[in-house]
Protein backbone atom coordinates (compact mmCIF):
# COMPACT_ATOMS: atom_id res chain seq x y z
CA UNK A 1 0.00 0.00 0.00
CA UNK A 2 1.06 3.61 -0.58
CA UNK A 3 2.79 5.05 2.46
CA UNK A 4 0.90 7.87 3.81
CA UNK A 5 3.81 9.42 5.36
CA UNK A 6 2.11 13.10 6.11
CA UNK A 7 0.32 11.17 8.80
CA UNK A 8 2.87 10.18 10.62
CA UNK A 9 3.97 14.08 11.73
CA UNK A 10 0.02 15.34 11.74
CA UNK A 11 -0.58 12.86 14.48
CA UNK A 12 2.77 13.70 16.43
CA UNK A 13 1.88 17.12 16.14
CA UNK A 14 -1.95 16.19 17.64
CA UNK A 15 0.20 14.78 20.22
CA UNK A 16 2.26 17.78 21.43
CA UNK A 17 -1.58 19.45 22.37
CA UNK A 18 -1.41 17.38 25.79
CA UNK A 19 2.06 17.36 26.31
CA UNK A 20 3.07 19.15 29.96
CA UNK A 21 -0.66 18.36 30.98
CA UNK A 22 -1.87 15.65 33.32
CA UNK A 23 -1.65 11.63 32.12
CA UNK A 24 -4.86 10.77 30.13
CA UNK A 25 -7.44 8.71 31.40
CA UNK A 26 -10.25 6.93 30.76
CA UNK A 27 -13.63 9.58 31.44
CA UNK A 28 -17.10 9.58 29.09
CA UNK A 29 -17.72 7.05 26.87
CA UNK A 30 -20.43 6.76 24.21
CA UNK A 31 -23.63 3.98 24.91
CA UNK A 32 -26.33 3.94 22.04
CA UNK A 33 -29.81 5.15 22.76
CA UNK A 34 -30.96 4.90 19.38
CA UNK A 35 -29.08 3.64 16.17
CA UNK A 36 -29.44 4.24 12.65
CA UNK A 37 -31.98 2.30 10.63
CA UNK A 38 -31.77 3.81 7.43
CA UNK A 39 -28.18 4.57 7.46
CA UNK A 40 -25.94 3.00 4.26
CA UNK A 41 -24.73 -0.70 5.65
CA UNK A 42 -20.87 -0.94 5.33
CA UNK A 43 -18.32 -3.59 6.67
CA UNK A 44 -15.69 -3.02 8.54
CA UNK A 45 -13.77 -6.28 8.92
CA UNK A 46 -11.35 -7.04 12.08
CA UNK A 47 -8.30 -5.51 11.00
CA UNK A 48 -5.40 -8.20 10.92
CA UNK A 49 -3.04 -7.76 13.90
CA UNK A 50 0.97 -8.41 13.47
CA UNK A 51 1.58 -9.12 17.39
CA UNK A 52 -0.06 -7.65 20.38
CA UNK A 53 -1.98 -4.22 19.45
CA UNK A 54 -3.64 -2.88 22.30
CA UNK A 55 -6.47 -1.58 20.98
CA UNK A 56 -9.21 -2.76 18.19
CA UNK A 57 -8.98 -0.60 15.14
CA UNK A 58 -11.92 -2.20 13.42
CA UNK A 59 -13.90 -1.22 16.37
CA UNK A 60 -12.90 2.16 17.00
CA UNK A 61 -13.31 3.04 12.93
CA UNK A 62 -16.70 1.24 12.90
CA UNK A 63 -18.19 2.79 15.71
CA UNK A 64 -17.16 5.81 13.89
CA UNK A 65 -18.63 5.94 11.49
CA UNK A 66 -21.92 4.86 13.35
CA UNK A 67 -21.84 7.88 15.70
CA UNK A 68 -21.93 10.04 12.37
CA UNK A 69 -25.48 8.98 11.65
CA UNK A 70 -24.82 8.35 8.20
CA UNK A 71 -23.46 4.83 8.45
CA UNK A 72 -24.96 1.79 10.11
CA UNK A 73 -21.93 -1.64 10.52
CA UNK A 74 -22.93 -4.79 9.86
CA UNK A 75 -22.34 -6.85 12.54
CA UNK A 76 -18.97 -9.21 12.75
CA UNK A 77 -21.21 -12.56 13.61
CA UNK A 78 -22.78 -11.87 9.63
CA UNK A 79 -19.72 -12.01 8.15
CA UNK A 80 -18.54 -14.87 5.68
CA UNK A 81 -14.33 -14.52 6.79
CA UNK A 82 -11.79 -12.10 8.08
CA UNK A 83 -9.89 -11.09 5.06
CA UNK A 84 -6.91 -8.82 5.61
CA UNK A 85 -6.62 -7.09 2.19
CA UNK A 86 -8.32 -6.49 -1.29
CA UNK A 87 -6.91 -9.51 -2.90
CA UNK A 88 -8.38 -11.81 -0.22
CA UNK A 89 -11.98 -10.65 -1.35
CA UNK A 90 -14.76 -11.73 -3.19
CA UNK A 91 -17.16 -9.43 -3.79
CA UNK A 92 -19.88 -11.24 -4.73
CA UNK A 93 -19.78 -13.17 -1.03
CA UNK A 94 -19.83 -9.72 0.43
CA UNK A 95 -22.36 -7.48 -1.42
CA UNK A 96 -25.12 -9.98 -0.37
CA UNK A 97 -24.93 -8.82 3.08
CA UNK A 98 -26.04 -6.01 1.40
CA UNK A 99 -23.23 -3.45 2.30
CA UNK A 100 -21.61 -1.53 -1.21
CA UNK A 101 -18.12 -0.91 0.38
CA UNK A 102 -15.55 -3.10 3.04
CA UNK A 103 -12.97 -1.87 4.87
CA UNK A 104 -10.23 -4.50 5.58
CA UNK A 105 -6.67 -3.62 6.95
CA UNK A 106 -4.01 -4.51 9.52
CA UNK A 107 -1.96 -3.50 12.20
CA UNK A 108 1.42 -3.80 13.22
CA UNK A 109 4.30 -3.27 15.56
CA UNK A 110 6.99 -0.74 13.91
CA UNK A 111 9.60 0.86 15.46
CA UNK A 112 8.28 1.36 18.85
CA UNK A 113 4.71 2.05 17.95
CA UNK A 114 2.42 0.80 15.33
CA UNK A 115 2.09 0.74 11.19
CA UNK A 116 -2.38 1.05 10.34
CA UNK A 117 -2.27 0.37 6.69
CA UNK A 118 -6.16 0.07 4.92
CA UNK A 119 -8.01 -0.65 1.76
CA UNK A 120 -11.82 0.72 1.06
CA UNK A 121 -12.93 -1.32 -1.54
CA UNK A 122 -16.17 -1.57 -3.22
CA UNK A 123 -17.68 -4.55 -3.88
CA UNK A 124 -20.67 -4.04 -5.42
CA UNK A 125 -19.41 -2.47 -8.42
CA UNK A 126 -20.62 1.59 -8.26
CA UNK A 127 -17.18 2.28 -9.08
CA UNK A 128 -16.85 0.53 -12.13
CA UNK A 129 -15.88 -3.09 -11.08
CA UNK A 130 -16.51 -5.07 -8.33
CA UNK A 131 -13.41 -5.29 -5.67
CA UNK A 132 -11.66 -1.78 -6.61
CA UNK A 133 -9.86 -0.27 -4.08
CA UNK A 134 -11.20 2.88 -4.10
CA UNK A 135 -9.20 4.53 -0.80
CA UNK A 136 -6.09 2.87 0.36
CA UNK A 137 -3.59 3.93 3.01
CA UNK A 138 -0.09 3.04 5.67
CA UNK A 139 0.97 5.24 8.13
CA UNK A 140 3.05 4.74 11.40
CA UNK A 141 1.69 6.21 14.53
CA UNK A 142 3.23 6.41 18.16
CA UNK A 143 2.15 3.19 20.74
CA UNK A 144 0.25 5.45 22.97
CA UNK A 145 -1.66 6.88 20.05
CA UNK A 146 -2.97 3.74 18.78
CA UNK A 147 -6.72 5.24 18.59
CA UNK A 148 -5.78 8.78 16.75
CA UNK A 149 -4.25 6.09 14.37
CA UNK A 150 -7.98 4.44 14.00
CA UNK A 151 -9.45 7.91 14.10
CA UNK A 152 -7.47 8.61 10.64
CA UNK A 153 -8.71 5.83 9.11
CA UNK A 154 -12.40 6.71 9.76
CA UNK A 155 -11.46 10.42 8.70
CA UNK A 156 -10.55 9.03 5.29
CA UNK A 157 -13.04 6.43 4.49
CA UNK A 158 -15.99 8.64 5.78
CA UNK A 159 -14.49 11.64 3.11
CA UNK A 160 -14.42 8.92 0.40
CA UNK A 161 -17.79 7.97 0.84
CA UNK A 162 -19.68 11.43 1.94
CA UNK A 163 -17.31 13.86 0.48
CA UNK A 164 -17.79 15.55 3.36
CA UNK A 165 -14.26 16.04 5.96
CA UNK A 166 -14.38 13.52 8.63
CA UNK A 167 -14.13 14.76 12.18
CA UNK A 168 -13.40 11.84 14.03
CA UNK A 169 -10.03 13.48 15.11
CA UNK A 170 -11.50 16.31 16.69
CA UNK A 171 -12.00 17.02 20.80
CA UNK A 172 -14.37 18.20 23.11
CA UNK A 173 -13.94 20.32 26.38
CA UNK A 174 -16.14 20.02 29.00
CA UNK A 175 -16.60 20.98 33.01
CA UNK A 176 -17.27 18.17 35.39
CA UNK A 177 -18.36 19.08 38.98
CA UNK A 178 -18.12 16.86 41.90
CA UNK A 179 -19.59 18.44 44.95
CA UNK A 180 -19.82 21.69 45.60
CA UNK A 181 -16.09 22.98 45.75
CA UNK A 182 -14.53 20.54 42.95
CA UNK A 183 -14.42 21.36 39.37
CA UNK A 184 -12.25 20.10 36.73
CA UNK A 185 -12.18 21.57 33.39
CA UNK A 186 -11.33 18.57 30.91
CA UNK A 187 -10.65 17.45 26.87
CA UNK A 188 -10.83 14.64 25.72
CA UNK A 189 -11.06 12.76 21.97
CA UNK A 190 -14.48 13.26 20.42
CA UNK A 191 -15.62 9.91 21.51
CA UNK A 192 -14.88 10.62 25.84
CA UNK A 193 -11.50 8.51 25.38
CA UNK A 194 -8.33 10.11 25.88
CA UNK A 195 -9.22 12.69 28.65
CA UNK A 196 -7.09 14.72 30.71
CA UNK A 197 -7.59 17.58 33.24
CA UNK A 198 -6.43 20.92 31.72
CA UNK A 199 -7.56 22.90 35.41
CA UNK A 200 -8.71 22.22 38.62
CA UNK A 201 -10.55 24.23 40.89
CA UNK A 202 -12.54 25.12 44.08
CA UNK A 203 -14.80 27.52 42.23
CA UNK A 204 -17.11 26.95 39.47
CA UNK A 205 -15.38 26.92 35.91
CA UNK A 206 -17.37 27.61 33.03
CA UNK A 207 -18.24 27.67 29.56
CA UNK A 208 -15.15 26.35 27.35
CA UNK A 209 -15.14 27.42 23.79
CA UNK A 210 -12.23 26.66 21.49
CA UNK A 211 -9.77 29.12 19.29
CA UNK A 212 -10.07 28.19 15.57
CA UNK A 213 -6.88 26.72 15.47
CA UNK A 214 -7.46 24.57 18.71
CA UNK A 215 -4.15 25.52 20.57
CA UNK A 216 -6.37 27.68 23.29
CA UNK A 217 -9.54 27.40 25.51
CA UNK A 218 -11.47 30.43 26.75
CA UNK A 219 -13.42 29.79 29.22
CA UNK A 220 -15.24 31.07 32.83
CA UNK A 221 -13.56 30.99 36.52
CA UNK A 222 -14.27 32.35 39.48
CA UNK A 223 -10.89 31.31 41.00
CA UNK A 224 -10.25 35.33 42.59
CA UNK A 225 -13.84 35.44 43.89
CA UNK A 226 -14.92 36.76 40.60
CA UNK A 227 -16.12 35.84 37.33
CA UNK A 228 -13.35 36.45 34.55
CA UNK A 229 -13.20 34.76 30.87
CA UNK A 230 -9.97 33.34 30.51
CA UNK A 231 -7.67 32.47 27.49
CA UNK A 232 -5.49 29.13 28.33
CA UNK A 233 -2.79 28.17 26.00
CA UNK A 234 -3.18 23.99 26.16
CA UNK A 235 0.49 23.85 25.01
CA UNK A 236 2.38 25.85 27.39
CA UNK A 237 -0.42 25.87 29.89
CA UNK A 238 -0.13 29.88 30.51
CA UNK A 239 -3.43 32.08 31.15
CA UNK A 240 -4.19 35.69 30.28
CA UNK A 241 -7.50 37.43 32.21
CA UNK A 242 -9.20 38.97 28.64
CA UNK A 243 -12.82 39.54 30.69
CA UNK A 244 -12.60 41.20 34.33
CA UNK A 245 -15.74 44.22 33.83
CA UNK A 246 -17.45 44.75 37.16
CA UNK A 247 -20.14 42.04 37.78
CA UNK A 248 -20.60 39.09 36.15
CA UNK A 249 -18.53 37.87 32.97
CA UNK A 250 -19.02 34.75 30.82
CA UNK A 251 -19.99 33.09 27.72
CA UNK A 252 -16.84 33.20 26.02
CA UNK A 253 -16.49 33.22 22.38
CA UNK A 254 -13.93 33.22 19.34
CA UNK A 255 -14.27 35.13 16.26
CA UNK A 256 -13.31 32.83 13.22
CA UNK A 257 -10.04 34.69 12.56
CA UNK A 258 -9.36 34.02 16.14
CA UNK A 259 -8.19 37.39 17.16
CA UNK A 260 -11.40 38.64 18.96
CA UNK A 261 -13.37 37.30 21.94
CA UNK A 262 -17.08 38.32 22.58
CA UNK A 263 -18.25 37.85 25.98
CA UNK A 264 -21.23 38.82 28.43
CA UNK A 265 -21.00 41.22 31.23
CA UNK A 266 -23.39 42.97 33.70
CA UNK A 267 -21.15 45.47 34.68
CA UNK A 268 -24.23 48.22 34.36
CA UNK A 269 -26.97 45.88 35.95
CA UNK A 270 -27.88 44.31 32.84
CA UNK A 271 -26.11 41.79 31.10
CA UNK A 272 -24.48 43.02 27.54
CA UNK A 273 -22.58 41.71 24.61
CA UNK A 274 -19.18 43.11 24.82
CA UNK A 275 -15.91 42.42 22.42
CA UNK A 276 -12.10 42.28 23.60
CA UNK A 277 -8.53 41.25 21.89
CA UNK A 278 -7.55 38.14 22.21
CA UNK A 279 -4.99 39.46 24.32
CA UNK A 280 -7.11 41.58 26.66
CA UNK A 281 -7.64 45.26 26.77
CA UNK A 282 -10.62 47.38 26.87
CA UNK A 283 -13.82 45.73 25.90
CA UNK A 284 -15.92 47.45 23.22
CA UNK A 285 -19.84 47.27 24.58
CA UNK A 286 -22.22 45.94 21.60
CA UNK A 287 -25.39 46.11 23.46
CA UNK A 288 -27.39 48.31 25.49
CA UNK A 289 -30.65 49.13 26.69
CA UNK A 290 -32.84 45.70 25.59
CA UNK A 291 -32.76 43.44 28.18
CA UNK A 292 -30.37 40.94 29.09
CA UNK A 293 -28.02 39.33 26.29
CA UNK A 294 -25.96 36.78 27.03
CA UNK A 295 -24.58 33.88 24.92
CA UNK A 296 -22.95 35.31 22.31
CA UNK A 297 -21.56 33.26 19.03
CA UNK A 298 -20.17 34.09 15.63
CA UNK A 299 -21.35 33.70 12.13
CA UNK A 300 -18.98 31.54 9.73
CA UNK A 301 -17.52 35.16 8.33
CA UNK A 302 -17.25 36.93 11.27
CA UNK A 303 -19.73 39.73 10.32
CA UNK A 304 -22.38 39.05 12.37
CA UNK A 305 -22.78 37.69 16.24
CA UNK A 306 -25.81 35.45 17.33
CA UNK A 307 -26.71 35.76 21.18
CA UNK A 308 -29.91 35.36 23.45
CA UNK A 309 -31.73 38.03 24.71
CA UNK A 310 -34.77 38.70 26.92
CA UNK A 311 -35.91 41.97 25.83
CA UNK A 312 -39.11 40.38 24.26
CA UNK A 313 -40.29 39.28 27.41
CA UNK A 314 -38.69 35.80 27.50
CA UNK A 315 -35.58 34.25 26.13
CA UNK A 316 -34.63 34.06 22.18
CA UNK A 317 -32.09 34.14 20.11
CA UNK A 318 -31.13 37.39 17.99
CA UNK A 319 -28.59 38.06 15.43
CA UNK A 320 -26.51 41.95 15.22
CA UNK A 321 -23.83 43.00 13.04
CA UNK A 322 -20.50 42.25 14.51
CA UNK A 323 -19.90 45.41 15.22
CA UNK A 324 -23.15 46.18 17.22
CA UNK A 325 -26.66 47.41 16.14
CA UNK A 326 -29.71 46.35 13.83
CA UNK A 327 -30.08 43.12 15.87
CA UNK A 328 -32.91 40.80 14.07
CA UNK A 329 -35.38 38.06 16.07
CA UNK A 330 -33.90 34.08 15.15
CA UNK A 331 -36.52 32.51 17.10
CA UNK A 332 -36.19 29.69 19.62
CA UNK A 333 -34.92 30.23 23.43
CA UNK A 334 -30.87 30.29 23.17
CA UNK A 335 -27.96 28.88 22.65
CA UNK A 336 -28.28 29.31 19.13
CA UNK A 337 -24.91 28.39 17.03
CA UNK A 338 -24.27 28.37 13.05
CA UNK A 339 -22.65 25.18 11.53
CA UNK A 340 -19.24 25.76 10.19
CA UNK A 341 -21.03 25.49 6.71
CA UNK A 342 -23.39 28.24 6.99
CA UNK A 343 -26.49 26.10 6.43
CA UNK A 344 -27.92 25.03 9.69
CA UNK A 345 -28.14 27.46 12.85
CA UNK A 346 -28.50 24.43 16.02
CA UNK A 347 -30.20 26.11 19.17
CA UNK A 348 -32.31 25.63 22.12
CA UNK A 349 -35.90 25.50 21.56
CA UNK A 350 -37.83 25.09 24.95
CA UNK A 351 -35.92 22.24 26.36
CA UNK A 352 -34.92 20.74 23.30
CA UNK A 353 -32.01 21.19 20.97
CA UNK A 354 -33.50 22.21 17.22
CA UNK A 355 -31.87 22.43 13.63
CA UNK A 356 -33.04 25.03 11.60
CA UNK A 357 -31.93 24.84 7.69
CA UNK A 358 -31.12 28.54 7.05
CA UNK A 359 -31.82 28.01 3.35
CA UNK A 360 -35.58 26.73 3.49
CA UNK A 361 -36.56 27.70 7.40
CA UNK A 362 -37.34 24.33 8.09
CA UNK A 363 -37.23 23.21 11.77
CA UNK A 364 -35.96 20.21 13.03
CA UNK A 365 -35.81 18.81 16.84
CA UNK A 366 -32.90 16.53 17.35
CA UNK A 367 -32.91 15.82 21.08
CA UNK A 368 -35.57 13.96 23.07
CA UNK A 369 -33.69 14.10 26.41
CA UNK A 370 -34.86 16.44 29.64
CA UNK A 371 -33.78 19.91 30.08
CA UNK A 372 -30.90 20.34 27.01
CA UNK A 373 -28.72 23.21 26.90
CA UNK A 374 -24.99 23.99 25.32
CA UNK A 375 -25.10 22.83 22.20
CA UNK A 376 -21.75 22.37 19.94
CA UNK A 377 -21.77 21.95 16.41
CA UNK A 378 -18.51 18.95 15.51
CA UNK A 379 -16.75 21.29 12.32
CA UNK A 380 -18.40 19.48 9.76
CA UNK A 381 -21.49 19.84 11.18
CA UNK A 382 -22.66 16.05 11.22
CA UNK A 383 -23.31 15.64 14.78
CA UNK A 384 -23.92 17.87 17.82
CA UNK A 385 -23.12 17.42 21.70
CA UNK A 386 -24.66 18.86 24.48
CA UNK A 387 -25.57 18.87 27.99
CA UNK A 388 -29.17 17.52 29.29
CA UNK A 389 -30.03 16.67 33.18
CA UNK A 390 -30.71 12.80 33.57
CA UNK A 391 -32.14 12.15 37.34
CA UNK A 392 -30.40 14.40 39.70
CA UNK A 393 -27.29 14.58 37.09
CA UNK A 394 -26.20 16.17 33.93
CA UNK A 395 -24.96 14.14 31.72
CA UNK A 396 -23.19 14.80 27.96
CA UNK A 397 -25.36 13.67 24.92
CA UNK A 398 -24.66 13.03 21.56
CA UNK A 399 -26.78 13.62 18.07
CA UNK A 400 -26.17 13.36 14.90
CA UNK A 401 -27.16 16.48 12.61
CA UNK A 402 -30.27 14.24 10.50
CA UNK A 403 -31.28 13.59 14.27
CA UNK A 404 -31.20 9.64 13.65
CA UNK A 405 -28.41 8.56 15.67
CA UNK A 406 -28.51 9.15 19.27
CA UNK A 407 -26.17 8.73 22.44
CA UNK A 408 -25.26 9.60 25.57
CA UNK A 409 -21.38 9.85 27.00
CA UNK A 410 -22.47 8.72 31.20
CA UNK A 411 -19.73 9.68 32.91
CA UNK A 412 -17.81 8.17 36.03
CA UNK A 413 -19.23 10.34 39.06
CA UNK A 414 -20.55 14.05 39.25
CA UNK A 415 -22.08 16.37 36.82
CA UNK A 416 -20.65 16.82 32.86
CA UNK A 417 -21.39 20.13 31.98
CA UNK A 418 -20.45 23.06 29.25
CA UNK A 419 -19.24 20.98 26.01
CA UNK A 420 -17.66 22.56 23.94
CA UNK A 421 -16.62 20.50 20.29
CA UNK A 422 -12.96 21.12 19.26
CA UNK A 423 -12.25 22.79 15.30
CA UNK A 424 -10.29 20.33 13.17
CA UNK A 425 -6.76 19.77 14.77
CA UNK A 426 -5.19 17.96 11.63
CA UNK A 427 -4.19 19.34 8.26
CA UNK A 428 -6.00 18.21 5.21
Amino acid sequence: MKLVSRFTSTIMAMGLLVSGLLRAESDVRISIDQGVSTAQPIIVVPFKANGAVPADVAQIISDDLRNSGKFSPIPRERLPSQPGSAAEIVPDQWSVLGADNVVVGQVSASGGGYNVAYQLIDVLGTSGAAGNVIAQGSFNVPAAQIRLGAHTVSDQVFEKLTQIRGAFRTKIAYVVQRGVSSYELRVSDYDGFNAFTVVSSKEPLMSPEWSPEGSKLAYVTFENKKSQVVVHDLRSGGRKVVGSLKGHNGAPSFSPDGSRIAFASNQDGQLNIYVTSVNGGSPRQLTSGAGNNTEPSWSPDGGSILFTSDRSGSPQVYQMSASGGGAGLIGGSGSGKISADGKNLIMVSGDKIVKRDLTSGSTEVLSSTFLDESPSISPNGTMVIYSSTKGVSKVLQLVSADGRFKANLPGAGGQYKFPAWSPYLTKQ
